[in-house]
């Protein structure tokens, strides 16, 4: 009697078993991939009422008109004065918890962006909030287009790409669903970065580059891929093309420009991404903030209490201390690849960890930049190139933020895990991993 045939995705005999019955149903997996992009843009389309992020651009975007300030800080910095829930709700700070619920500092990008946006400002927020959600999905395409099509993608000579690419989908779908759930961002910001790496001319790439950070300013660690390729000359494009987008509002209001610009300078980059009692109150977004909430009482005096935090007490300055030290930790390895050949997509993949994990860990949709992260593992299971531990790890670390999904554990579970931050645990681990074979991938050959 023949012994059952069991494909088991972390041993290297079960890919090439998995591949080789997908090898004849390719066709299917085009119609697949077809069929999830679908399933994407359904949900966008049916969400689009639904109140969310993009509503923060769309009334920053009116802002432009009425001339009101676009990040209202003041209350914000009220915040980081109450050390206690009962201080809170003290009759005296009523103000407060009103503010909170009107816009009060939810709007933290680049002036420009809310610029760019003022067209949609016009429109009502379902229809301004719809158009955003197709201009994802259309973006979201052109990812896929251009990792399949693109002379420079290392992925255009992968095996079977329709099924490769469903794969990928569904392993990011919490990501992608969290992404259109809050009708965020970040896949417009990756295709950006992408047509800016993927570009053979200077001076495009350093255009779109700058269009990137002038909506957030995170997508700036990528000029660090500009520096490995010693393409120096997209770096002074960049330079003037990021003068170019923020002096461009200039022309619709100067002096609203320039004071909108000073205040995002002062009140964002000066204080929101570097006070770590600031952002905490906004369910910990920046990794400055997770570790207040970790170390520094009355960081979250909503949250720590129900979870028993912080862990033990530190300083302002101590909290900072650690933040440093993580950042040395995970961007030094980095400049050891500079003198490594053949290592951009690796580096592209752990820069676009590296961003998500110093900006804004605790939020799900953030992680939607695991797009080409994981489509690297997936090149490296065809490829052959993980052993088997390595194989069960990469396995945990994409199958867990699947399964703590709350329609599996319930949302109270998956507060407390977010609350955690289990996916700066997870996209840590792979981080570690993808750096390590970049390493390996080195030593091999040469």
């Amino acid at each position: 009697m023949r012994k059952p045939c069991y494909i088991t995705m972390n041993s290297r005999n079960g890919w090439k078993t998995m591949w080789k019955f997908l090898e004849k149903k390719e066709k299917f997996g085009n119609l697949a991939l077809g069929l999830v992009l679908f399933a994407f843009l359904i949900l966008g389309i049916t969400r689009a009422d639904q109140k969310s992020d993009f509503l923060d651009y769309y009334n920053a975007s009116k802002r432009w008109v009425t001339g009101e300030n676009l990040y209202r800080f003041d209350v914000a910095l009220q915040l980081t004065q109450i050390r206690s829930l009962e201080e809170l709700f003290q009759p005296e700070n009523l103000p407060l918890l009103q503010a909170l619920q009107n816009e009060t500092a939810t709007y933290i990008y680049p002036p420009l962006f809310s610029f760019l946006l003022i067209p949609l400002g016009k429109l009502s927020p379902y229809h301004a909030s719809l158009i955003f959600q197709l201009m994802s999905w259309l973006a979201l395409l052109a990812i896929i287009w251009l990792l399949l099509k693109h002379d420079n993608s290392l992925f255009t000579k992968m095996k079977l790409p329709g099924w490769t690419f469903t794969i990928l989908l569904l392993l990011n779908f919490r990501f992608i669903e969290s992404h259109i759930q809050n009708n965020q961002v970040g896949i417009i910001l990756i295709c950006l970065i992408l047509l800016s790496i993927l570009s053979k001319r200077d001076g495009l790439s350093g255009f779109l580059l700058a269009l990137a950070v002038s909506i957030k300013v995170t997508p700036i660690v990528f000029l660090f891929l500009f520096i490995y390729q010693r393409r120096f000359w997209v770096i002074g494009y960049f330079a003037i093309s990021i003068l170019f987008w923020n002096l461009l509002p200039c022309l619709y209001n100067f002096s609203y420009t320039i004071q909108m610009t000073n205040s995002w300078f002062s009140e964002i980059l000066g204080n929101a991404m570097s006070n770590p009692m600031l952002r905490s109150w906004k369910n910990n977004q920046s990794f400055v903030s997770t570790m207040a909430k970790y170390f520094l009482v009355g960081a979250d005096f909503i949250n720590q209490p129900n979870y028993n935090l912080p862990v033990f007490q530190l300083t302002k300055e101590a909290v900072k201390y650690v933040q440093l030290v993580f950042v040395g930790l995970f961007g030094l390895p980095l400049l050891f690849l500079l003198k490594r050949k053949d290592l951009s997509w690796e580096i592209l993949s752990l820069l676009f960890l590296f961003s998500a994990i110093f900006s804004g860990i605790s939020w799900t949709h953030s992680f939607v930049i695991c797009l080409i992260p994981y489509l690297l593992i997936l090149f490296y299971h065809q490829t052959n190139r993980l052993g088997k531990v390595e194989s069960y790890i990469l396995a945990a670390v994409t199958g867990l933020p699947l399964l703590t999904h709350r329609n599996f554990i319930g949302s109270k579970f998956e507060s407390a895990l977010s609350m955690f931050s289990i996916l700066l645990y997870t996209s840590s681990i792979l981080y570690f991993i993808i750096l390590k074979k970049a390493y390996t991938k080195d030593a091999n050959r040469n």
